[in-house]
């Protein structure tokens, strides 16, 4: 995907870029990629948005491949009111604010974040029990949508933060988990040595493991960075 996102230039042509791999406890690695553009080449009005990025439920009836991809890929919960259960809510308040507001056409958003066009156009679709609409639709391309038939969220932004956000990924530390080995309970007498119970440890997953042993990277960046140990009388370090 890295090569069709910059030599590629499906996007436009690219002057920097990070991406980062994610490993969890569960499924497949994410990755996470920034890409900053070169001037032609850069999201700077609604329409531009709109060209690159969707955030509404496809008609079927012209598009019913890409309908069903955005339906099986891009729909976020139920959670809120309709499954306050879902993992995404934290104090009765889903941490990725959904479900969204319509919005009958894009707008830039007061931070760095634009308002992607979400039509209450009456379209509902039955997942896991409820009814959801575009407001649950997660940002996607519908390009790489079809190309690569998996959830890959799509968003434009223009805050500094963003480089922050990655590279947390490469500085937050290995996976933990707590675990025990315990031989059966009733042939130890019932006997439970709590002390003994947990133990805290370092969590790699299978792919994790793969990655480790193929030795895969992890994390990219370009142009490259290097802060050298110098720098001029009474003035900082100096990166190049």
């Amino acid at each position: 995907m890295m090569d069709l996102l910059t030599k590629g230039k499906h996007f436009g042509e690219v002057a920097a870029y990070v991406h980062v791999t994610e490993f969890q406890k569960r499924s497949l690695p994410h990755e996470h990629i920034l890409l900053i553009m070169k001037a032609k080449s850069k999201l700077a009005t609604p329409d531009d948005y709109d060209r690159v990025i969707c955030a509404q439920i496809p008609d079927k009836h012209k598009h019913s491949i890409l309908h069903d991809l955005a339906v099986k890929h891009m729909l976020h919960g139920p959670c809120g009111e309709l499954k306050k259960s879902c993992p995404c809510m934290i104090d009765g308040q889903c941490r990725f604010h959904y479900p969204r507001d319509f919005c009958d056409a894009t707008q830039q958003g007061k931070d760095s974040y634009p308002i992607y066009m979400r039509r209450d156009d009456g379209h509902r679709i039955r997942i896991r029990g409820a009814d959801l609409d575009n407001r649950w639709v997660v940002p996607y391309n519908p390009s790489l949508l079809m190309q690569y038939n998996c959830h890959i969220n799509v968003e434009a932004c223009s805050s500094i933060k963003a480089v922050k956000y990655l590279f947390k990924y490469i500085y937050k530390g290995h996976d933990r988990t707590s675990f025990a080995f315990e031989e059966d309970i009733i042939n130890d007498g019932g006997i439970i040595n709590e002390i003994r119970q947990y133990r805290d440890a370092r969590y790699v997953s299978p792919p994790e493991a793969i990655y480790m042993i193929f030795g895969f990277k992890l994390f990219g960046v370009s142009p490259s960075v290097l802060q050298l140990q110098l720098h001029l009388p009474n003035m900082h370090t100096v990166a190049f």
